[in-house]
């Protein structure tokens, strides 16, 4: 009798151990701000409990921003652990005709109008909208806390985004969308030298910092290029590529408060998307994360919805939005762009609202190159001012960039400026904990230089069993043969038919392919090189799992044979 007392004792005692150390493994390290009107608390509770690796601090919203954020501080200084994000939770005004002080409308969660610090043009507004001071916990304009903002208009429509970003990490849709990326530019118009300067940073964006893991599709409204559907398509058929499913949507071009810019053929304006397109988004897998760099597509704080809250609008739309509240500006758009892909591609870095925030502290502190010594490498206190063989733009590139950007500017404007303008400019409307897997790493390798007309084996170690998909595709700076290249627009229906065509194949670098189920470990499989094949090339393997997807890559040159 006594030893069963004492087995069940120790029995009790040893799950009272381990429901403890439980606990103790699953206490949070870290914390985030919550901020939402008071009525609205019962819509974050489902995504507070799924949040248990951060300690939720909840904060109710007031109508003034100095308030909040004086609110906001008091908790970060109250916090026995780092806090980590703000996340904003309301639009900034929605309609109410019984509103006092605006009337009309009705404050929800505030955010900061501040002045203008680079005048550009006509269109350059006195006052930007920017939540970067929500992050500001010392006063010094520099922000240290990542913010993101869910636009809704009511709980119902907050739980609705806070439950897609759930449903988004937990996913267990392990395909090709992951390793996709969609790109989309508009036409400049601002004349040869500073179409150029956006020319530049598309290709910069499109070659230079994407791995060569994804496969890109590309949209361009230019009616010379491969790139460009029939013009009366191509809403459609960019939004038709996006809803397979991608990791990001990347817009390059002009754009207004509620719609991207025009795709001007002949005499017709044709709206590149607007609200009727933003309709169209059906991503119920693999929803992307939407890049606005264009103007005023994230004026968060209009009286209408603006682009960035249509997309977010969409049951199945993009996740996330990142987009400028004003007037943007192609160089510090590019600086931003090429941060936040380092970011996310070269530190893997876990968070969406880390990547946003890592990117604006890199761009508030670099150094402008010297325009005069191509060769400089550091600054007068040594500090380098790029890394070296790390992915990001060699130096002569960023020289390059920034000769563009000088001759773009007015006498007197600061680079250093426009990139500090972009930190307050550029907002993130999402979940700022929002995860963005990646996939594991997995050996490939293969002869560099393989013979045309050939059989090309690949080797390499899986650390997955699924399926295995092993390509060789051109490098992205290549175009598939058998395009049929338009030199001048008639808009006859054999042209458009053809533009279509060209669309359609001038994305597809695949040149050959297999696919196999393998278990995890080492892995052989052959690929035959079609005998036409010359230049350079990248080899890809991915393996989808039931749980996890891991992915290879390396770039060899196809010559012919000796």
């Amino acid at each position: 009798m006594i030893d069963n007392r004492i087995a069940k004792c120790l029995l009790l005692f040893s799950s009272l151990f381990a429901i403890c150390c439980q606990t103790a493994i699953a206490e949070p390290s870290k914390a985030v701000v919550v901020v939402r009107p008071a009525a609205w608390q019962p819509a974050t509770n489902h995504w507070i409990q799924y949040r248990q690796d951060y300690r939720i601090i909840e904060i109710d919203s007031v109508d003034n921003p100095y308030d909040l954020r004086q609110s906001i501080l008091v908790a970060v200084r109250r916090s026995k652990l780092p806090v980590k994000a703000v996340l904003l939770c309301g639009d900034v005004a929605i309609a109410d005709p019984a509103a006092r002080e605006n009337p009309g409308f009705r404050v929800l969660t505030p955010t900061f109008h501040v002045p203008t610090s680079v005048k550009l043009g006509a269109f350059t507004t006195p006052t930007l909208a920017t939540d970067l001071y929500f992050g500001d916990v010392d006063d010094d304009e520099f922000p240290e806390l990542a913010v993101g903002r869910l636009p809704a208009k009511n709980p119902t429509e907050l739980e609705r985004m806070l439950q897609r970003s759930i449903d988004y990490e937990t996913s267990q849709s392990f395909g090709p969308w992951r390793d996709r990326i969609h790109a989309t530019a508009g036409v400049g118009g601002f004349g040869i030298v500073a179409d150029t300067a956006i020319e530049t940073v598309t290709r910069r964006l499109l070659s230079e910092g994407i791995p060569d893991r994804f496969q890109l599709q590309m949209t361009y409204a230019s009616l010379t290029s491969p790139y460009c559907p029939d013009p009366s398509k191509l809403t459609s058929s960019f939004i038709n590529k996006i809803n397979e499913g991608g990791l990001f949507w990347v817009y390059i071009g002009h754009g207004d408060i509620h719609r991207l810019d025009d795709f001007v053929v002949g005499e017709t304006a044709l709206p590149i998307c607007d609200e009727m397109g933003a309709s169209q988004f059906q991503v119920p897998d693999g929803a992307p994360i939407a890049v606005m760099l264009a103007c005023f597509t994230g004026a968060f704080d209009a009286k209408i919805d603006c682009f960035a809250e249509l997309l977010l609008a969409r049951k199945d739309g993009p996740i996330a939005v990142i987009a400028g509240s004003r007037v943007t500006m192609p160089y510090g758009l590019s600086q931003f762009s090429t941060e936040m892909m380092d970011g996310c591609f070269r530190d893997r870095t876990e968070t969406l609202g880390e990547i946003v925030l890592n990117a604006k502290r890199a761009i508030w502190n670099q150094t402008d190159v010297d325009l005069t010594r191509s060769a400089k490498t550091k600054d007068a206190s040594g500090k380098p001012l790029l890394q070296k063989e790390d992915g990001r733009l060699r130096e002569k590139q960023q020289v390059l960039i920034e000769r563009l950007a000088a001759a773009l500017s007015p006498p007197g404007h600061e680079l250093s400026q426009e990139r500090k303008e972009h930190v307050r400019l550029m907002n993130l409307l999402g979940d700022p904990l929002l995860q963005l897997r990646q996939p594991i790493e997995m050996e490939i390798a293969c002869e560099a230089e393989p013979i045309a007309g050939t059989t090309l084996v690949v080797t390499g170690n899986s650390p997955l069993s699924g399926s295995l998909q092993v390509e060789l595709v051109l490098s992205r700076d290549r175009l598939p043969d058998g395009l049929r290249p338009i030199s001048n627009y008639d808009g006859s229906e054999e042209q458009r038919d053809r533009m279509q065509e060209n669309y359609s194949r001038a994305s597809n670098l695949v040149v050959t392919k297999t696919e196999h189920n393998i278990p995890s470990g080492d892995y052989r499989v052959e690929l035959e090189v079609p005998p036409n094949l010359r230049g350079r090339c990248v080899l890809r393997a991915y393996v989808y799992g039931e749980s996890n997807w891991a992915s290879g890559s390396r770039r060899v040159k196809v010559t012919r044979s000796k």
